[in-house]
């Protein structure tokens, strides 16, 4: 077998619409096709994609110009209410002219789904918790207007974070103190922060949030453009104050993590999408958590997470002439 999926077995039931697949290619190509849509690049060998799934039985195949691999997960959307929720808020001015309000909500909940996936696999990874099994995100948005008198005289982010809170606090939405806050904020359009106080998260990135995609589609089709910066930019923020919404401080030797303060939120987003040459060296020598093996090792015994070959949910083909 030639491509392997690390962090996935096959015919696993997972609970979060999109999912990041981490795997290996043996043969070291460039790319990897994705049910015949989505080219995602390969760096010595090792590659993450996305995949975006529908409820019920998902066939995800994955192609080189050598391997072909093709693995069934079932997606079962949670219903339990025991969970922590996430509550998405969306803030504005009241006489602003909001003509995209429904497309931003869109954005906003789309990079909410992607961040989930990517901080479910950080903490699988590095806790070993089960995936989604922490936070459900609320299925609606809650669209909230400050006025606009109630800001003129805050100039700093810590004065515009702190009068949103306060409001914020005010309203019935932020009563169940089991429901975690995220808002979207353009209240200050000139300053551009991201800040987390108790169970609120306020990010307030109005130029970065207006290019984001609202589907997978856009997220795909943007992903390998200029725009992705952006992109980065927006879920290297929202992961890094998600940690510090489930009790992750800065620290100490934190340069390489999501927690770190010094470390820009582009690089940030950057190393939980893609396999850089930075993130394998990590990998191949051992300084990750990711793999207590070399990967290489790690893949030849780990067979797509399966105990016999012979599965309903995993068919594989190599044109190496390496054994299957």
């Amino acid at each position: 077998m030639c491509l392997w999926i690390i962090n996935y077995q096959a015919g696993q039931t997972v609970h979060q619409p999109i999912v990041q697949l981490f795997g290996y290619d043996s043969i070291y190509q460039e790319s990897v096709l994705v049910n015949g849509k989505y080219q995602w690049p390969i760096i010595e060998g090792l590659f993450k994609i996305y995949v975006e799934l529908i409820p019920g039985e998902n066939q995800i195949r994955l192609c080189t110009k050598m391997s072909d691999l093709s693995l069934t997960l079932f997606y079962d959307p949670l219903k339990s209410n025991k969970n922590v929720i996430l509550r998405l808020i969306y803030i504005t001015y009241p006489d602003d002219i909001t003509n995209n309000i429904e497309r931003t909500c869109k954005q906003y909940l789309f990079l909410t789904k992607l961040v989930r996936s990517t901080f479910d696999e950080i903490l699988h990874k590095q806790t070993a918790y089960k995936r989604s099994l922490l936070f459900q995100v609320e299925n609606q948005i809650h669209h909230v207007s400050m006025s606009r008198k109630d800001f003129q005289e805050k100039t700093t982010d810590k004065d515009v974070f702190r009068e949103i809170y306060r409001q914020i606090y005010t309203m019935d939405i932020a009563q169940d103190a089991t429901i975690k806050l995220v808002i979207n904020s353009s209240i200050s359009p000139s300053l551009t922060f991201a800040s987390t106080f108790k169970n609120v998260i306020v990010l307030n990135l109005p130029e970065h949030f207006l290019h984001l995609p609202s589907s997978f589609d856009e997220f795909y089709e943007n992903v390998m453009t200029d725009k992705v910066d952006t992109l980065f930019y927006s879920i290297g923020a929202y992961l890094h104050e998600l940690g510090h919404l489930f009790g992750l401080d800065h620290g100490n030797n934190q340069f390489s993590t999501i927690m770190s303060s010094s470390k820009g939120y582009v690089d940030n987003g950057r190393d939980f999408f893609f396999v850089t040459p930075r993130f394998s060296s990590i990998i191949f020598n051992r300084q990750c958590s990711c793999c207590k093996e070399p990967v290489i090792n790690t893949s030849s015994t780990y067979a797509n997470g399966l105990l016999v070959k012979q599965s309903i949910h995993l068919k594989s083909s190599c044109k190496s002439g390496k054994a299957e």
